[in-house]
């Protein structure tokens, strides 16, 4: 079972700001016990951790979290499929239980055709902690995350799909889009929709995307003090080719209608997101994994503002560099990643390790550093710290 855990840092500004970094990382500490059920499918699994962190001193909390997922054929309608987590924080002084249906979805085919309806993600893009296509999904929030699970929070969707010959193209409509507000909220009922176009090229793959989307977190109109989520239009293009054991990805997104605030209003703006990486298996178990992604306003003729009173800059850009191997005839993982802001403003440096006693039963580990420049949105997160130890028993 591969484990996720994944931290979005997303800009203490708005959505449509500069620094938005979303960072990945793959097999983290665990320790599990397993003894499963083929007839029905059932997955369960209860992880128990222990998280210190903080800036400075560090805090630390205890955890349980339940992990469930199950799949049933229904015969003509199709496969239902669910996955879900209790999580109980601070075991012991208190914490309530947070019951988390993070995916349920109904789906069949006829022919060339393929339908989805239910809650679940939608990935756009080729690039994993490059937010320029894969903008479907609700992020998670610094501070929202749980232990580690396989599951990432869905959101209401009905999909579509169309197998013609090579090319597959797609479609969906988000009836309950998920977005994150910071400040009181001038709420929204608009849907999303989209379409994506998938098109085989030699050694890999060309995408079409066009949208009609929200942003994932509101945009704080800084004159008044209230959230804003107005919808904008998507259009990009992304690739991946494979070299030998390389696989070049490419990502290019225009966004149309973004709103950025000055320190009285909010103003629709264009902006132009683009990203570029690779992966490398320089061997069987090893994978070197490397993006560069940047923003670019394409007007600024005034003075625009992040929430704090921080000046937005016109062009901003990220990186992410990743190692993971496994060692030990499969049993030990270990991954190492580094990511920030490529003006330095932001640097993460994060490790893990998972060693698996048997097929039931995992140990691991993880710590993780967060370094921010003062006079940045990211000041007040400087000399961040987090260390984590899990245990976690699959049946």
């Amino acid at each position: 079972m591969r484990l996720i855990y994944l931290l979005v840092i997303a800009t203490i500004a708005t959505p449509a700001a500069s620094q938005e970094l979303e960072f990945v990382f793959d097999d983290e500490l665990s320790f599990e016990l397993s003894d499963e059920e083929p007839a029905s499918g059932m997955e369960l699994s209860a992880t128990l951790g222990v998280t210190r962190a903080g800036i400075g001193v560090l805090t630390e909390t205890w955890a349980v979290q339940i992990d469930a997922a199950n799949q049933h054929d229904l015969g003509t309608l199709g496969y239902l499929e669910w996955a879900a987590n209790a999580y109980l924080p601070d075991l012991g002084n208190g914490g309530e239980i947070i019951f988390d249906p993070s995916r349920i979805h109904l789906q069949n085919s006829a022919g060339d055709l393929s339908w989805k309806l239910g809650k679940y993600r939608i990935g756009w893009g080729e690039i994993e902690g490059a937010p320029v296509l894969d903008v479907v999904n609700g992020g998670l929030a610094f501070g929202d995350i749980g232990l580690s699970s396989d599951e990432l929070p869905g959101q209401w969707f009905a999909g579509l799909d169309y197998f013609a010959n090579t090319a597959t193209f797609s479609g969906f409509v988000g009836v309950d889009p998920d977005v994150a507000h910071m400040m009181p909220a001038i709420e929204s009922d608009e849907i999303e929709v989209g379409a994506k176009a998938m098109i085989p090229i030699n050694d890999g793959f060309v995408s079409l995307y066009a949208a009609q989307l929200l942003p994932q977190t509101g945009v704080v109109d800084l004159g008044t003090g209230s959230s804003h989520a107005v919808p904008f239009v998507l259009t990009g293009i992304s690739a991946n080719k494979s070299v030998g054991n390389v696989l070049l990805e490419f990502d290019l997104a225009g966004k149309f209608g973004l709103q950025r605030s000055t320190l009285t209003e909010l103003s629709s703006h264009d902006r132009i997101d683009a990203s570029i990486g690779f992966e490398f298996a320089p061997t069987n178990t090893m994978q070197v994994t490397a993006a560069v992604a940047g923003q670019h306003w394409l007007e600024q003729t005034v003075t625009y503002y992040e929430l704090g009173g921080y000046v937005a800059d016109q062009t901003t850009g990220n990186y992410i560099v990743g190692l993971s191997d496994t060692l030990m005839d499969g049993k030990l993982s270990v991954s190492a990643n580094l990511l920030g802001t490529l003006d330095s403003t932001v640097g993460v440096t994060s490790l893990s390790a998972t060693y698996s006693y048997s097929d039931a039963v995992k140990f691991g580990a993880s710590a993780m550093w967060l370094d921010a420049t003062a006079g940045t949105p990211f000041e007040s997160m400087d000399g961040f710290k987090q260390y984590e130890l899990t245990s976690t028993f699959h049946c």
